[in-house]
């Protein structure tokens, strides 16, 4: 019963502790149309891998397939975390092996079905998928392919062009749309609302000329489902405000002189694959689409002994309610971390501009809505920062 091996490559022996991608196998199913990869170097936390995307999005594809669910949209594929008493006993020596799982959020538009999946990533024998619910009255959270196809549906409506021609703006090109989540909706359906703004030109500061439109729009159905607007349209703000290098008409700072950061010798922290060392702190850095950043296992070394401080750290949620009674704000109110999720809006970080001094980065890789594998490079960037003593004591005798 054991399916044979497409492709193989060597492992070469490595610690527990500086454990880093070396090799992997794809294996098919006994049902022939499954795949699932074991993944051989890899920590349980790694997060998942171009491949295992890849693998996981073909054994979505295929029960789909099976299930007769239809054609898929792809709202999530990511690492499934191990269980911490798996963890804590896997970090202990436990001979125990800790399984890889990934998680999936797929939709069936225009269905408005969620079907959450499982799937076991390590071991032969396996089938790959390990668990999969069908839900139904929920909505995942907007992924950045949600959000570019409200835009383009909103410009795409006869109705929201022709309400901007009334306003005097023809260029759609200079009508930029704010994808917002909808609290309090106000009927059902995959809804998203656009707050509109209008450019003077491509690289225009859009929220210094705010336009009063919000159109409404079902992702499912690709259609305008309502337009929120003032009864008569009020005087768009012409005045630009402008921070970009290119736009900004200054006078730019003058009293200010150069400020180098310069490590001659280095950093003090060492980093083997996910895993890093700073003075007597070791963590492990992880990623995910909905909080982002991740910090695992942080610990203290004591002596011998490695001390646990924090399992797991992140942020879980940014509440932004903003409070504007005025239609048609009223509804704009932000969950980012539900609504959006951190790691789908993170965006590629550069040396000098995001980052200084001697900096280590740490890529990450998402999935778009086909399920293809999305690679951020620089997605996160670690150094270090003296910020001086936070107190001090001072003997008065």
């Amino acid at each position: 019963d054991t399916p044979p091996y497409l492709a193989c490559d060597t492992v070469k022996s490595i610690s527990r502790t500086e454990l880093s991608l070396t090799a992997y196998w794809v294996t098919r199913t006994h049902r022939g149309s499954e795949l699932f990869m074991t993944i051989k170097g890899q920590h349980p936390l790694d997060p998942l891998s171009v491949e295992e995307i890849s693998c996981v999005a073909a054994a979505c594809r295929a029960l789909a397939k099976r299930e007769a669910w239809g054609d898929l949209r792809f709202n999530v594929i990511s690492l499934k975390e191990p269980a911490k008493a798996d963890l804590v006993a896997y970090e202990a020596g436990s001979k125990a092996q800790v399984l890889r799982h990934a998680f999936a959020i797929l939709q069936t538009p225009p269905e408005p079905i969620v079907y959450e999946v499982t799937f076991e990533l390590q071991g032969t024998k396996s089938a790959g998928v390990v668990d999969w619910q069908k839900r139904e009255g929920v909505q995942p959270l907007a992924s950045p392919d949600d959000c570019l196809l409200a835009e383009e549906i909103a410009k795409g409506s006869d109705e929201v062009v022709a309400l901007l021609a009334e306003r005097g703006i023809t260029n759609l090109d200079l009508v930029a749309c704010d994808p917002w989540s909808v609290h309090a909706a106000p009927c059902k359906g995959r809804l998203i609302q656009l707050f509109m703004y209008l450019r003077s030109s491509p690289n225009d500061n859009q929220y210094a000329h705010p336009l009063d439109l919000v159109p409404l729009v079902d992702l499912h159905h690709k259609t305008v489902v309502r337009i929120h607007k003032h009864s008569k349209p009020p005087k768009i703000p012409t005045k630009d405000n402008n921070y970009h290098s290119e736009l900004f008409k200054g006078p730019w700072r003058s009293d200010l002189k150069t400020v180098n950061v310069t490590q001659p010798e280095g950093p003090s922290f060492t980093v083997h694959g996910n895993l890093v060392r700073w003075q007597k702190w070791s963590f492990r850095v992880g990623f995910n689409y909905r909080e982002g950043l991740v910090l695992h296992q942080l610990g203290y070394q004591d002596g011998d002994v490695v001390r646990p401080v924090m399992h797991r750290g992140s942020l879980v949620e940014m509440a932004v309610p903003y409070g504007d009674p005025r239609e048609p704000f009223q509804r704009k109110c932000a969950f980012d971390v539900g609504d959006y999720g951190l790691g789908y809006c993170t965006f590629p970080l550069t040396l000098g501009c995001d980052c200084l001094g001697c900096i280590q980065y740490f890529p990450a890789t998402l999935c778009n809505s086909k399920g293809e594998p999305v690679e951020l490079p620089n997605a996160v960037c670690m150094h270090e920062e003296d910020v001086g003593l936070l107190w001090k004591h001072v003997e008065y005798r």
